[in-house]
């Protein structure tokens, strides 16, 4: 008992960026796609491609579809590598999911998640962030400028 657990901690664990972080079955929803392009990153929003079955990186018009995540198919991957076309991937669509905050400012619980339309860099916000469009997700756990920040759709 010596070694046992010896203090409680309120918040969850760091992770790397593009993983799950919470495993509950019946919140998260997974789905494979192909990359369409070279523009998919590990841990990367992704949105709809020309056709079905197919994603493409975030950045420029269009509704966000989810986060690539780190599985079976890029387990050795790290966060932001870039995923060359035609390759499968995950998707999660729901969940919680560990993000970096690459934004210039704060990630706070509750801040919405916005992708910058230039180039898909995240930004966290209560209300609209210029030139950038809503992801439909928020900040679970906060995390300064570079941190790890824990989002949930």
């Amino acid at each position: 008992m010596e070694n046992f657990q010896k203090e409680i901690r309120d918040y969850l664990g760091v992770a790397v960026p593009g993983t799950l972080v919470e495993a509950a079955e019946s919140y998260k929803l997974l789905e494979h796609f192909v990359t369409e392009d070279d523009t998919c990153t590990v841990g990367g929003f992704v949105k709809k491609g020309s056709v079905d079955g197919k994603v493409t990186g975030a950045a420029g018009d269009g509704a966000v579809l989810g986060i690539i995540i780190k599985d079976g198919y890029f387990t050795g991957q790290e966060s932001g590598m870039s995923i060359p076309a035609g390759q499968t991937v995950t998707v999660c669509v729901f969940g919680v999911v560990a993000v970096e905050n690459t934004y210039s400012a704060s990630a706070t619980v509750n801040n919405k998640v916005f992708i910058k339309s230039a180039d898909a860099t995240l930004a966290f916000s209560d209300s609209d962030v210029a030139d950038a469009k809503s992801t439909g997700w928020a900040v679970k756990q906060g995390a300064e400028s570079g941190g790890i920040a824990f989002i949930v759709r």
